[in-house]
């Protein structure tokens, strides 16, 4: 049996993970998962697997599960407008679902 709920994915540079991390916890979430990242933008080309010359600059994707779509998309929303304000990064929401809702 699945659980419908709502997948927050958020995109930034290695430098802002304490400040999402923090927004996170502030939510009163659980727990997310964070995965080195890589990819082209507007911002340039990210290498995943390139050594950094500046670590702080290599990109993370975390993903975060909720069930409360409302929560959501306000973490979204206060991660565009506050976290990214001058800094580049990408947030989506996508519904999912999930087995073992109970986690979530």
């Amino acid at each position: 049996m699945t659980t419908p709920a709502v997948k927050l994915t958020i995109i930034v540079e290695r430098l802002l993970k304490p400040q999402v991390e923090r927004l996170l916890q502030q939510a009163g979430l659980a727990g997310w998962s964070i995965f080195p990242g890589g990819g082209r933008g507007t911002h340039g080309i990210h290498r995943s697997q390139a050594a950094q010359l500046v670590r702080e600059f290599a990109i993370i994707k975390f993903e975060v599960v909720l069930r409360d779509r409302a929560k959501a998309e306000a973490l979204a929303q206060e991660l565009t407008q506050d976290v990214m304000a001058e800094q580049p990064g990408l947030v989506w929401l996508e519904n999912v679902e999930v087995l073992r809702g109970a986690k979530f």
